[in-house]
Formats: C-alpha cells, structure tokens, sequence
C-alpha cells in the first residue's frame, strides 16, 4: 500500500515547525514529520463490517497542509487529545470499493464511494456503544474521540494513497451521475452548505464572505441557494477569486479600505480612529462567515457586524490566536463555529450533509466547474504543497491522481 501520512515524532515535528517558519526548503526533505510510503504491506481487513477501496483521486485541503507545516500549538486544545501514531492524509476522496467484509450491506464491489467520517469517532473506532452524538449522525462532535480503538488496528490509509480500508460507515456512495471530478468535490462543498445550513440567512440580510477560497466560494453559493434574497458580499484580494465569486452568485465585492468599505455597504456610521490605527464603526453586516481564521480576520470580522450580528467562523487554523474580544459583548454577538458538517434539516427531510451536496451537484444548482485548477500525480505531491504555500491567483482546488 502506498501512504501519506504525519508521524507522531516530536523531534520531526519540531524540525517541521522550525522550518515552517524560517526556512521552508526543510519542508521538502526528508525531516518533514509528513512521510510517502510506498512499502506498507496491505493490511487485511480488521472487522467483518469494514471495506477496501481502491482510490482514483483526493482533493488537497488546508488541513493537510496544517499537517505538512504541523501548526497545531502547544496551547491549542487539541494538543492533549491522545492520537494514534500516525494520521492519515486525504479526506476529499473517490475511489472505488475492490472488497468487503461479511457483514458490509451497504456496498459491493464496484461501487464508487467517498470518505465520510474521515475524522476520530465512535463508527471508525467501532466502539459498540456510539456516543449521543455519533447516534444522531454528527459524528464530527464525538465524545469518544480520544479514545482508543477496541481494534487493533493495523496502517489503514486514507486518501492520499492507492488505497485505504474502513468501516462501512464511514463511507458515502456517490451517486451514479457525478464525474469524478464532481465528486471530489463533495466534502469540501458540505462544510460550504453546513456552515450555511448552521445558520441560514433570512430575507434581506446583507451577508460577508471573507476569503474566496474553495470553501468560501462554495458558501456563496449556499447562501444563494439556501436565501435568494439576502445579498452578499465578498471581501477577497485576488481578482480572478473575485470575478468566480460574482459568477457564482455573489452580489458585490467589497473594494478599498476595509473599515470604510464596510461601513458603506452597509450604511454603518462614521469610521473612528484610535491609536495605532485601531478602528471601529457601528452598523455592519448581519453576518459575516470568515472562510480564511487567524487573528486579523476574528478582530476585524467581528467588528464588520452590527450589533447582535452573527459571526460564523468556518476557516480556522489548529493554533491559538490573540484577538480582540470587545465586540463580543459590547455588541453582544452571536458566534457559531463550524467544525465540517453533520445531520441537516432541508425542506423537511433530515439527511447528511454529503446527500445534500450530492443533490444540489447532480441537479445543477451548485457549481464546482473551474474549481479544480492543478492537478498532480500522487507522489509529487510535495510540489502541491509548494504551490499552495505560494499561492498563485489562479489556483483554487488541487487534486491528486492516486493511480
């Protein structure tokens, strides 16, 4: 089996901190604690109820490139989950099921699937008492998940490779009459849809996108779908991204100085000037989604809202950040966070997100034509991360060709 994955190695994690930082050469040798290995024997299946796929590509997220600059801090509240020695990269994934356990009712060989619960949970544990949360279909909030495994469980893969085993559980088929290149598409379009259906627009709300990224473009078009009638904006530095995200539905794109644009779309007061540049306004949007995380963006998002204005935070980075916390309750804010999706609640069915995304794929209603923009066989897959971290005005979506 060939394999991506980071290694729990603290030394190589230092390295790989360090070299994120100063001198990023480093990341592409051999110390980077992200390792391709194409030695590691196939492991046989471990349950009754588990299945091989074959992959035939994976799209690259932020999250892996996380893992590739290992960013996640000391201080981060995931730093003292316990975690198995090896993560497995590559969860925006389509591959085909090549075998299945005895008891796998849901697949057969042949058919085309894609990594649903891709993250630590009661299903790909096989705990046999599920937590109330994987109960109810929102595996993503866990409560088993850093516990170990009652497997033992050998190097199952993931995406980024030629094959990887799984529960069925785990897994979502993809309807017939998506291409692949549609379907690699399908989990980064359901934290899109999710973040939106967390907290849906109402008629007339102006609306803030920061970042048109993949995630940030496919919220856009959530946000159209999901309320026709608000009207959003995007806050987004590179004209090509802003050009798709008018395309896409968006109704403008906010242009010069942050603060005043802001105020002016919105019909906000006057922009106030303090020391060191520090500004605020009253007014704002009703809510704002910031699709990029870090500090710059939770000072400055949550000043772009009006009072009781709603903060969705669906970019984020696996570190802390400083920022300021007055807006919170001096205009007292509501704030969601978006983890990357779950059970939805659509025109009276309740169904998981990855069903949603497919739906609104097939039929039309959301695009990921012009989505992928670079493609690159599995084992360049360091000249992927290259490219993000330059981060060209073209570039929206990579995929890796896994065989």
């Amino acid at each position: 089996m060939k394999t991506i994955y980071f290694e729990k190695d603290i030394p190589r994690i230092l390295i790989t901190k360090f070299a994120a930082k100063c001198c990023k050469p480093l990341l592409f040798t051999g110390l980077n604690a992200v390792k391709y290995n194409e030695n590691i024997p196939d492991p046989p299946l471990p349950a009754p109820n588990w299945v091989r796929v074959k992959n035939i590509c994976a799209g690259v997220c932020c999250t892996d490139l996380s893992f590739f600059k290992a960013t996640t801090s000391t201080d981060s509240a995931l730093e003292p989950i316990p975690t198995s020695k090896r993560t497995y990269l590559g969860h925006e994934t389509v591959g085909v099921v090549v075998e299945v356990g005895p008891e796998v009712r849901k697949f057969k060989v042949g058919d085309r699937v894609t990594l649903r619960e891709y993250m630590s949970s009661c299903g790909n544990k096989d705990i046999k008492e599920p937590c109330r949360f994987c109960r109810e279909g929102n595996y993503c909030l866990c409560e088993n998940y850093g516990e170990p495994s009652p497997l033992d469980l050998p190097d199952v893969g993931a995406g980024f490779g030629d094959s990887f085993i799984a529960p069925e559980q785990q897994l979502t088929k993809i309807f017939d009459e998506l291409t692949d290149d549609q379907a690699v598409m399908i989990e980064p379009s359901a934290v899109s849809i999710h973040a939106v259906l967390m907290s849906p627009p109402k008629k007339g709300d102006k609306v803030m996108v920061l970042g048109c990224g993949t995630i940030g473009l496919g919220v856009v078009q959530a946000l159209k779908i999901v309320q026709p009638e608000c009207e959003v904006w995007v806050m987004e530095r590179i004209k090509p991204k802003q050009e798709f995200a008018l395309k896409l539905g968006a109704d403008h794109v906010l242009a010069g100085e942050p603060y005043e644009a802001v105020s002016k779309a919105t019909g906000g007061s006057r922009v106030y000037t303090g020391m060191n540049n520090n500004k605020m306004f009253f007014g704002g949007f009703d809510m704002v989604f910031d699709c990029v995380g870090g500090a710059w963006s939770n000072t400055n998002c949550l000043r772009f809202l009006r009072a009781r204005g709603t903060f969705v935070k669906v970019g984020h980075h696996m570190n802390s950040v400083r920022f300021d916390e007055t807006p919170i309750w001096w205009q007292e804010l509501k704030i969601i966070g978006i983890d990357a999706h779950g059970m939805e609640e659509w025109e009276g069915r309740r169904l998981y997100t990855f069903d949603l995304a497919q739906e609104w794929i097939r039929d039309g209603i959301y695009k990921t034509e012009g989505f992928i923009t670079h493609r690159f066989p599995l084992e360049r897959y360091k000249d992927a991360f290259r490219l993000m971290l330059q981060n060209p005005p073209e570039l929206i979506k990579i995929v890796l060709d896994c065989n």
